[in-house]
């Protein structure tokens, strides 16, 4: 199973961009319920068709389990808790993006349930906060 995070508005001064998705990186790596679990990447993710600009960066996150998508939830979350002024945090998983608002547990679990139930039944709308 496949996460992408991408950074969008929020990001400040010298921590922006690939500086941000770096910072992530080690912190997935670092984190002990990924570890063995996840493999982690960067790179940049290109501008869709007609959008100028630069790509955004990213974070790749192959993870071995579905177990660990909650890890990683709750990672992300933490991470950008850390920082002094916290990023937008986009998650992309099967074509299905949720922004992370804050820190919660309760969101972690409504984007757990979210997933879940839009891979369980590819049918069915999503709900939440997806774009």
């Amino acid at each position: 199973m496949q996460v992408n995070v991408t950074f969008g508005e929020g990001a400040a001064g010298a921590e922006s961009g690939g500086t941000e998705a770096a910072s992530l990186c080690r912190w997935l790596l670092a984190d002990s319920e990924l570890r063995g679990r996840a493999r982690v990447s960067t790179g940049a993710q290109r501008p869709a068709a007609g959008h100028m600009g630069d790509g955004l960066e990213l974070v790749n996150v192959v993870l071995a389990n579905g177990i660990a998508l909650g890890s990683l939830i709750t990672a992300v979350a933490a991470w950008r808790g850390s920082r002094p002024r916290p990023p937008q945090v986009r998650l992309e998983r099967d074509g299905v993006v949720v922004t992370l608002q804050d820190n919660s547990p309760e969101q972690v679990e409504q984007i757990l349930l979210m997933w879940n139930a839009r891979g369980s039944s590819s049918s069915a709308p999503p709900t939440g906060d997806d774009e």
